[in-house]
């Protein structure tokens, strides 16, 4: 369940990031609120799925999602686009981009280790 809420959380970035590319829909949508919906979506979809419970299947969405981020937004964008999106969602535009990066930051790291963790425990 923790890794499928993981995968979920990764690939709504990854989406988000993608869609706040078109000027036309970031101008007119509050995509923090699609993030967040999509979260939810995902993580009902993976249920189905029993590949996304896996700690393979995190550690290969963590890669696709990461390097699929860095390459739609550059050096630069990496740093203020997701937490853009985040602050949006929240609806806390006053929060430091530098604040919601190192939540995103220890959300994807203590993430991939509690996945880790938890896939071993459901192997033994």
């Amino acid at each position: 369940m923790l890794s499928r809420l993981y995968n979920s959380f990764l690939l709504s970035m990854l989406i988000s990031v993608i869609l706040f590319k078109s000027e036309w829909l970031e101008m007119r949508v509050n995509l923090g609120w699609v993030f967040f919906g999509l979260v939810i979506v995902l993580f009902l979809l993976m249920g189905a799925l029993k590949f996304f419970s896996s700690f393979a299947a995190s550690l290969i969405i963590l890669i696709i999602s990461c390097s699929g981020i860095f390459l739609l937004t550059g050096q630069e964008g990496i740093s203020i686009i997701p937490a853009s999106i985040i602050r949006e969602g929240i609806g806390q535009t006053h929060i430091k981009f530098n604040t919601i990066n190192y939540a995103l930051l220890a959300i994807i790291f203590a993430g991939l280790i509690l996945t880790f963790i938890f896939s071993r425990r459901h192997e033994h």
